[in-house]
């Protein structure tokens, strides 16, 4: 858990535990869950004046059982008991079900909190409430909700949604608070290298420069998490691993296509950031995030260099170290800086070498090693497939096919598709319940898909198929523009993934093989570009290199120019391989 500031520690935080539920059951108190985490501002204010306060601290310890739970470590917590924002403040049963829950709350809010929460239990209406819920539940968990074989029709009213939420004055989706979008960018730029639309183009370039311009920090580099207001220039001053690499995703891509130098730069400003200052340059993961500290953040750079540098929250979770392990060696790819490669390599080599687990995939960090959430395994085939391009596939081909074993195994859900946490016996209150994110279905269902084309499995994208076909068109469009992953993955299924694979080169740097740059820069969201090994061709047979582009209905006949290369591309759909 994230340490308490100020006097919150004199309240004796348990974690997460069955015991702390346990001890709330034998003493027949309600449990008190703070939610948290080392980069919140709010948090630490509200550590230093509400549970800092006399009263507050004698409260908690004579009348409930305190749990603290950090967010980072505990996704899976945080996803059922979140209330709108951190930190969040919870009153659960001793079976885990939620009473109340609210965010930031000075003492004196807190007090009378308490104090009704209290009242509420002593007359029984507690015990009543929870009672008609359960009752609720029983009601709901027999209905069936038809599945939608036409997914695609849906497809329209998901663009509706992304374009009625674009802020055409400032930029970025939503009013305020504004946070960045990285999965829409990414489905706006692939919209736009397919139709080429002018309306696409300006969403993009609207938005990433607004976001340059206000959220990005120019002295020191990296993205701070969000605005505060609509027009980006409020920032919230923590800054996130996974918001940094869905940046430089962004930025590197959007270069690419626009040729705007100004995204290159900051894509190298970004990357310097993400590898000087959140990697650990003993193991060489990269840490979760950077805390807030606005004070800092104001000054220049050589005042900056006279004060304490805001906290790195000195944890690696797998699921981020794989998301930046993957845009570092895309970014590094696609401008040429073998540099951000390394990086990249050896930060899912962190994560193979440390955090794997042969039965059950990646554990989500080194604190908790009995702890597997879905996320991070989509997280990490990403990261498996940018190394397959890089690398060749020898020895990571056998690692994709056990980790796609074990989500099968640890996390199919009898709903179709995967839940988010590994299935438990006796779960605590709403952990057993499971979840099924249609962002992170969409995103297994498109790596499944791309790691197929790679490693020859091309049974992996009717798995794929089926993934996106157990969620409903309520269940999708319910989710208005953070949709645009499955939008993205139904896309790239209909047409099905491209492998090109590049043959007669030796066991050399892929930056320097002109075909493989060629395929790379075609950016097309529906490829995979590798460098075949020795064992699946001789790299003497052939007398120059050549490039194989398989696709749905087969392969094409051996390319060899770039020039030809770039023209088979962009000439056909993958449908048409």
């Amino acid at each position: 858990m994230s340490a308490p500031r100020g006097r919150a520690a004199e309240i004796g935080w348990r974690p997460w535990s069955r015991e702390a539920f346990e001890q709330a059951k034998n003493e027949k108190k309600l449990i008190l869950l703070d939610l948290s985490a080392g980069w919140c501002h709010w948090c630490h204010v509200m550590d230093e004046t509400t549970y800092s306060d006399r009263n507050v601290i004698e409260t908690i310890k004579s009348d409930f059982v305190p749990v603290r739970v950090d967010i980072d470590e505990r996704p899976d917590i945080s996803e059922r008991y979140n209330r709108g924002g951190f930190p969040t403040t919870a009153f659960l049963s001793d079976q885990g079900e939620s009473v109340w829950g609210g965010t930031y709350m000075p003492p004196q809010d807190l007090k009378r909190v308490m104090k009704a929460v209290l009242a509420a239990k002593e007359s029984g209406e507690i015990d009543q409430a929870l009672d008609r819920i359960r009752m609720q539940y029983l009601d709901l968990s027999g209905s069936f909700q038809q599945r939608t074989p036409m997914i695609s029709a849906i497809i329209d009213t998901v663009f509706e949604d992304i374009f009625a939420a674009y802020d055409v004055q400032n930029g970025g989706f939503g009013i305020e608070p504004k946070f960045p979008q990285s999965d829409v960018i990414d489905l706006l730029l692939e919209r736009f290298i397919e139709t080429g639309d002018k309306e696409l183009a300006d969403a993009i370039n609207h938005t990433l420069d607004s976001m340059i311009d206000g959220l990005y920090d120019k002295v020191e580099g990296g993205l701070f998490r969000y605005s505060v207001t609509r027009d980006w220039k409020t920032p919230h001053y923590e800054k996130m691993l996974e918001g940094n690499a869905g940046f430089l995703r962004n930025l590197v891509r959007a270069h690419v296509v626009f040729m705007k130098s100004r995204y290159a730069e900051t894509a190298t400003g970004v990357a310097t950031y993400m590898i000087g200052t959140l990697r650990d340059q003993s193991s060489e993961g990269f840490f979760g995030s950077q805390d807030a500290d606005e004070d800092y953040y104001r000054l220049s750079y050589p005042l900056r260099r006279r004060v304490k540098q805001p906290d790195v929250i000195r944890v690696v979770y797998a699921g981020w170290n794989s998301e930046a392990a993957s845009a570092l060696m895309e970014a590094g790819a696609l401008l040429k800086e073998q540099g951000w490669i390394d990086a990249g390599k050896k930060a899912f080599r962190y994560s193979q070498d440390v955090l794997w687990n042969d039965s059950k995939g990646l554990v989500r960090h080194v604190r908790d090693k009995q702890l597997y959430l879905f996320e991070d395994q989509v997280s990490f085939l990403q990261s498996l497939t940018a190394m397959i391009e890089l690398s060749g596939t020898r020895d990571l081909i056998g690692i994709g096919n056990k980790l796609i074993e074990a989500v099968e195994r640890e996390f199919k859900d009898p709903e179709g598709g995967y839940s988010d946490v590994m299935r438990e016996e006796n779960a605590i209150g709403e952990l057993g319940t499971s979840r099924r994110s249609l962002i992170t279905n969409s995103k297994w269902a498109k790596a499944l898909a791309l790691y197929g084309a790679a490693a020859h499995r091309p049974e992996l994208t009717e798995t794929a198929k089926t993934i996106l076909n157990t969620f409903t068109q309520r269940e999708i469009q319910a989710h208005g523009v953070f949709a645009a992953s499955f939008v993205s993955a139904w896309w790239m299924l209909e047409e099905g993934a491209v492998a090109v694979e590049i043959h007669g080169v030796p066991e050399v740097d892929p930056l320097t093989v002109p075909l493989w740059l060629e395929a790379k820069e075609a950016m097309s969201s529906r490829t995979v570009v590798f460098l075949s090994d020795k064992e699946n061709a001789d790299a003497g047979a052939a007398e120059q290199p050549f490039a194989v582009i398989c696709g749905a209905r087969g392969c094409s006949k051996p390319v060899t120019s770039p020039e030809e290369l770039k023209t088979a591309l962009n000439g056909k759909r993958p449908s048409q391989f």
